[in-house]
């Protein structure tokens, strides 16, 4: 099944070098990102960081690579040539706004190769396209809570 790619853009109370941060930090995904259960980065160059992942739905468990490459404080891009994907790529880009938030842009691109695999990559693709801006903003916030709160 080809799913097609779930965008979603919204403005947020957070300056965009936080959140650029805050998205880059993938060793910390785990902490607050839904159904990530491991994220260790295994090479790093300048501005890109290759990175083995472990994604759990209940029993299952799904690990694979991904490439991500950092224009700060611009955009992130994260690919992958993991064999059980079609294709795999997920851009973020941050636009400050005038009142000094950032309007965050969010497109995730999955297809899973293996018919055996269709029915949880779906569920993992469709989850996570659903959860992850919340999950992002949510630590943001957290970390940076707006003055008075």
């Amino acid at each position: 099944m080809v799913l097609t790619p779930y965008r979603e853009s919204r403005v947020v109370a957070v300056s965009g070098e936080r959140i650029f941060d805050i998205v880059a930090d993938v060793e910390r995904y785990p902490e607050f990102l839904p159904l990530m259960r491991e994220a260790l980065v295994v090479r790093r160059d300048a501005n890109a960081y290759e990175t083995q992942q472990t994604l759990a739905l209940g029993l299952l468990i799904y690990r694979f690579r991904t490439r991500t490459e950092l224009n700060r404080p611009h955009s992130i891009r994260v690919t992958s040539a993991d064999w059980t994907f079609r294709r795999f790529e997920i851009g973020w880009s941050f636009t400050p706004t005038p009142e000094g938030h950032c309007r965050v842009d969010f497109v995730l691109d999955c297809a899973i190769r293996a018919l055996w695999l269709n029915p949880l990559g779906d569920v993992l693709v469709a989850q996570m396209g659903l959860t992850m801006v919340d999950a992002f903003v949510t630590r943001a916030r957290k970390l940076n809570p707006a003055p008075g709160v």
